[in-house]
């Protein structure tokens, strides 16, 4: 039995790898392709100011697609990375019109972010309810609490300038802090994952959970850890998204979710868990955003960028699933 467990754990590795390396490479062309396209088509795309609000989207939307990328590998799914996002902004608005120094404040968001994945992961683990639905509820909560509390009005933070508010929020030449701190992100989360026993614990428990638990896997806290990374990222891109605006509108990163999944799906993860990249599904962040950007200097609807992304969202899943079945019958 655990040879058995062992060669299909064999294959979901082979499965990861070649996912992992050929979605990277897709995913860096179609990066490539999509920039000298609208350089060439859309005036004022290329420029300092356009550079940076490309990396400075992106990144906001690439912190979210690693928590998600973590989550999916692992075989679950967060809904409600969006409203923490804005959630966040608030506790740290209503916090500082106390008189609270901003650094406790930022670190009570970063807390209720964790503790908001960890609600996410309680609920889906203890009465084994998909984490789809799950989070499409804390998703409906945060977001309505969010705009019941302001009344649907924006919120805007009152407090003088801070060395945190300029680390958070400030910029170096054409480069946004948002991105450099999404380097590091992402330098950390793939180590763990692709270097680390954490990160091989997630690979199993989402590419099978037999073969995690013959192995001694916890797999239900794997989960709750996966949900609380996923929400503590979102929490700190809100309260970066803060520090750069210094206000919060009810409505901001609506949908943000839905994007940070297809990056994520696009950038080489599996729907149904055990393999995916975290560069790769960050690359596709940044793309995402370089075509929302890219249509939209051109005069392109937005409408139609959503149209692009669940195009190149249905490919990618078909492709990957393709893949997967081509090598499981190897």
């Amino acid at each position: 039995m655990l040879k058995d467990l062992q060669k299909n754990s064999g294959y979901l590795r082979k499965t990861s790898f070649l996912l992992n390396n050929r979605n990277v490479t897709i995913s860096v062309i179609l990066f490539i392709a999509f920039f000298i396209l609208f350089s060439n088509v859309a005036r004022g795309f290329f420029s300092p100011s356009m550079l940076t609000v490309i990396l400075l989207t992106g990144a906001e939307l690439g912190t979210l697609t690693i928590g998600i990328t973590l989550l999916l590998i692992s075989g679950e799914i967060d809904l409600s990375v969006a409203s923490v996002f804005v959630f966040s902004d608030y506790v740290v608005l209503i916090l500082s019109s106390f008189g609270i120094p901003l650094p406790i404040c930022f670190i009570f968001a970063l807390v209720y972010g964790a503790f908001a994945g960890y609600l996410n992961g309680f609920l889906t683990m203890k009465f084994s309810i998909p984490s789809f639905v799950v989070t499409l509820g804390t998703l409906i909560f945060w977001r309505s609490a969010v705009a019941g509390l302001t009344n649907g009005e924006p919120t805007y933070y009152t407090g003088g300038d801070s060395v945190l508010l300029r680390i958070l929020g400030g910029q170096i030449g054409i480069f946004p802090n948002q991105f450099l701190w999404l380097l590091v992100f992402v330098v950390i989360f793939s180590v763990i994952l692709n270097h680390s026993q954490f990160g091989n614990h997630i690979l199993a428990t989402g590419g099978n959970k037999e073969v995690a638990r013959a192995l001694g896997v916890d797999t239900y806290k794997i989960k709750r850890l996966c949900f609380m990374i996923s929400s503590t990222l979102a929490s700190f891109a809100g309260i970066s998204y803060l520090a750069r605006s210094s206000y919060l509108d009810p409505i901001v990163a609506t949908g943000m979710e839905f994007e940070a999944i297809a990056a994520t799906v696009i950038g080489g993860t599996l729907l149904s868990g055990g393999s995916g990249t975290i560069v790769g599904a960050t690359i596709c962040a940044f793309l995402l955003k370089e075509i929302q950007i890219g249509a939209g200097t051109y005069g392109i609807k937005a409408e139609y960028y959503k149209v692009a992304v669940g195009i190149l969202l249905v490919i990618s899943a078909i492709i990957n699933n393709l893949i997967t079945r081509k090598i499981f019958k190897a």
